[in-house]
């Protein structure tokens, strides 16, 4: 996702793209649909600011109950290109740094990052998700189990007496 810094024009302006998982040097299986960008670039006199949102939808499988599942992935980033001499010792790592020669800015890596970090850790298909049973392996959010558990532990007799208030003999 280069941006040429030569066509743009003084002010605010907006740039919408259509990205493919290629274009962005994505190699992760769940982004199987374009990633829709809008590049909000505002060019002032010494520097210029854009502002990108990103939409895509992600097919990922939630980690409860194994089952496939779509996820609308919505991010955004910032960055800012300035002048090298205007830039002190601490370089902030959205500043990208750009001389009168600069013809093109690669936003990819910005890009990338943005939607990498909005990927939940835990995967879960829906906040009412019951999983799958331990013992026999089938959906909870299908199907009921019927798994008797007859294997239990002799340990945690005293919690469940505590549970349903009835003492042991």
């Amino acid at each position: 996702m280069k941006l040429r810094l030569n066509s743009l024009k003084e002010g605010a302006q907006t740039i919408e793209l259509t990205l493919s998982k290629g274009d962005l040097a994505i190699t992760e299986t769940s982004f199987q649909q374009p990633v829709f960008a809008k590049l909000n670039i505002y060019k002032g006199t010494h520097q210029i600011t854009v502002k990108g949102e990103l939409n895509t939808n992600l097919n990922l499988e939630c980690d409860r109950c194994l089952e496939p599942y779509k996820l609308n992935l919505e991010a955004s980033f910032q960055s800012i290109l300035s002048p090298i001499k205007s830039l002190s010792s601490d370089i902030d790592e959205n500043i990208i740094p750009i001389t009168p020669q600069t013809n093109e800015v690669d936003l990819t890596p910005f890009a990338r990052d943005a939607l990498f970090t909005e990927i939940p850790m835990k995967k879960i298909c829906s906040e009412s998700c019951k999983g799958i049973c331990p013992g026999c392996g089938k959906n909870l959010n299908i199907d009921t189990c019927r798994c008797e558990n007859k294997n239990t532990d002799d340990r945690w007799k005293p919690l469940k007496n505590l549970l349903t208030n009835i003492a042991e003999d």
